[in-house]
């Protein structure tokens, strides 16, 4: 009994590990493997990710600036007087010592410490903006290369389709050649395109080993594995949010926010400032008493803006100015995103239909090729005829792929819209 449940408790164990690593397997050929490793292995986006978490420590040091700074400080000096040469003693007192604790404040409105950490906030949603436009730009650029190795290997499979029926005609052609059924020159033009076709499987492998490598590279993936990748889906109904929703809209927005808070840090900089300070310790000359020298001050300062050549006027003019930039960028961008938009749409439509025109005739190109290659070795079609056929129905099927693949490059960009 123990050694058959121990011999279940194995089996079972056996196919979890046998059946996950057959999920992993198939996960990493996939687009979305490919996407989230490239999210997961760029440095830029960890940049952001990092810009983020710095602006979030620059809003607690500007909240500590504000606070109580407390310093330690001392210090020494001697000014020898000797015959009356030497500095005023009256001034120097010949020698002193300061130790103590200094703590000072600067006073500000709440409103003031509000707005400068809004614009603090204001940079993080600028930096989440400019992420979302490179993570953006990113999957678009992964996917662009992912369709280019699927069509690649879609390529070299119709060359392993075409050159299979080959094939298979060349054991039935070569018997009858031998035989003297065949002409040795069909059956030698038959067999050059035979050979034909095997040097362009080569390159088409090639192509597809190249496509594939510059997928990982892109993705910052270390492997020299080719194994076939699924074919890329996208969403069936493709509807990009409207421009107000979109990132870049977002973006323009996190700016202006940016950009009117920087307004408002100019007018506060401008405000009279009041600094409180005090400390307490030990400071003397030595000149008389010094054991009595421990004590402590306080004090206030003020500084008030009086005239400093209309900076202020005019670094608010060129903050307008940046309003003003950004407000027509905006403008443009938007009638940029709506014309792609329905660029994008009409070309798909075109291309729907020239999938379906070429999907009915390949039916019949099927046909010939089938009919060619029943009647080749009665004699009834010329070996000319039917290496045309093939070329035709080989061309007709390498148009379809390339139709699916422009295809799925117009749908890659209406996913991810990407506005120069």
């Amino acid at each position: 009994m123990d050694t058959l449940r121990t011999y279940l408790i194995r089996s079972l164990l056996f196919s979890m590990l046998f059946f996950s690593c057959f999920k992993i397997n198939a996960q990493s050929n996939t687009l979305s493997y490919f996407l989230a490793t490239a999210q997961s292995n760029s440095p830029l986006l960890n940049d952001y990710n990092n810009q983020v978490i710095s602006n979030k420590i620059d809003s607690l040091k500007l909240k500590a600036t504000y606070g109580f700074i407390i310093t330690g400080e001392g210090s020494a000096g001697y000014s020898p007087n000797v015959k009356g040469w030497g500095y005023d003693s009256a001034l120097t007192n010949g020698q002193s010592l300061f130790a103590g604790v200094r703590v000072a404040k600067e006073f500000i409105s709440r409103n003031n410490l509000n707005t400068r950490l809004a614009g603090i906030n204001a940079s993080i949603s600028q930096v989440l903006a400019q992420k979302n436009i490179s993570l953006q730009t990113l999957k678009k650029q992964i996917t662009d290369q992912y369709i280019a190795t699927y069509a690649s290997q879609q390529q070299y499979n119709l060359s392993k389709e075409i050159i299979h029926l080959l094939n298979q005609e060349d054991v039935v052609l070569k018997k009858l050649t031998q035989s003297a059924v065949f002409k040795q020159t069909d059956y030698l033009t038959f067999k050059v395109t035979l050979q034909q076709n095997e040097l362009t499987l080569e390159q088409q492998k090639a192509d597809w080993q190249n496509n594939y490598s510059l997928l990982k590279y892109l993705s910052g993936i270390v492997d020299d594995t080719f194994e076939p990748v699924e074919k890329p889906s996208f969403i069936e109904t493709l509807n990009p949010t409207s421009f107000d929703e979109s990132m870049y809209a977002k973006a323009f927005q996190a700016d202006s926010l940016k950009l009117k808070n920087d307004a408002k840090i100019i007018q506060y900089d401008y405000k009279p400032k009041i600094t409180a300070f005090s400390d307490s310790g030990y400071q003397s000359s030595f000149a008389l008493t010094p054991y009595k020298n421990f004590g402590m001050s306080v004090g206030v300062g003020v500084t008030i803006p009086i005239y400093d050549g209309h900076q202020k006027k005019m670094l608010l003019q060129q903050n307008q100015l940046s309003l003003d930039t950004r407000k027509k960028y905006l403008e443009q961008t938007q009638r940029q995103y709506q014309q792609q938009i329905l660029q994008i749409n009409n070309q798909m439509d075109q291309y729907d239909k020239m999938i379906n025109t070429a999907n009915q005739q390949i039916t019949y190109a099927k046909t010939l090729v089938e009919a060619n290659a029943k009647q080749l070795p009665t004699g009834d079609v010329r070996m000319v005829d039917f290496i045309l056929s093939i070329n035709n129905l080989l061309s007709l099927k390498g148009n379809i792929i390339q139709y699916n693949t422009t295809l799925f490059n117009l749908k890659n960009q209406m996913q991810y819209l990407i506005i120069q």
